[in-house]
């Protein structure tokens, strides 16, 4: 009973950092109060090289002292306070790294993906997708898309005014009095005609889209903070000099 009772203790400490062996040779110390190496050999059935091993890195872990009787080194615990007691230091200087283990697994675990749509259904899937989102910014090609995506466009921004999703759009100074324009719901500013594009990029939430308006259109989405961060940057630089 006491070698099933020893093992069950065994366990639980291993639960808590230490090995198997460190956790048997610290509960023989606690019962025999203070052995030699070859006692505690005897008691464990561990060889006494192994004994000595363990013994050091107990010592290291403050968990095991010895004193010099007859030239011969004799082996005492400390109490199991200490051990809580370090589980406890422990917690503490997690608790002070944590914040900055966080920030290290969220930046590593940071989604960077691209996908490709093709045709009407692919775009009038991204079209969808965005109105998932309180927000979108948009600058670009302007007739194509109307021309391409009919009435899903109409569509599109009816559901957009209903949900009051709140959309920044730059077009060329040429699309101020286009039909694309005034059935739009969102905000527009124009910049000027030379800086036209045959492309309409989107950027909502960590996303941004690439349509490219050919006889078949083609988007490519990328999913990236810093993708998505860094055109933000470039639309706001590119809203503050276009004009109303």
């Amino acid at each position: 009973m006491l070698g099933l009772f020893f093992n069950m203790d065994a366990v639980q400490l291993q639960k808590i950092g230490l090995n198997n062996n460190e956790a048997k040779i610290y509960l023989v110390l606690l019962r025999l109060g203070s052995a030699q190496a070859g006692k505690i050999s005897k008691a464990t059935q561990i060889n006494r090289t192994t004994i000595y091993d363990t013994l050091e890195r107990l010592i290291e872990k403050g968990l095991v002292v010895f004193t010099i009787s007859a030239n011969r080194k004799v082996f005492k615990p400390i109490s199991p306070n200490r051990l809580l007691n370090q589980i406890k230091e422990k917690e503490e200087t997690f608790k002070e790294i944590l914040p900055e283990l966080n920030d290290l697994f969220r930046k590593s675990n940071e989604k960077e993906e691209s996908s490709i749509y093709k045709g009407r259904k692919g775009i009038k899937s991204i079209l969808n997708d965005i109105l998932n989102y309180k927000e979108y910014f948009a600058f670009g090609s302007s007739g194509k898309f109307l021309e391409i995506m009919e009435h899903d466009f109409e569509l599109f921004q009816r559901q957009k005014k209903k949900l009051r999703i709140n959309a920044k759009i730059i077009l060329t100074f040429s699309d101020r009095k286009t039909k694309q324009v005034k059935i739009a719901y969102g905000k527009f500013k124009f910049i000027p005609d030379k800086y036209d594009s045959p492309t309409t990029t989107f950027i909502y939430g960590n996303n941004v889209v690439i349509i490219i308006w050919g006889e078949v259109p083609i988007a490519v989405l990328i999913e990236s903070k810093e993708v998505s961060k860094s055109y933000k940057n470039y639309f706001e630089l590119l809203w503050k000099v276009a004009k109303s």
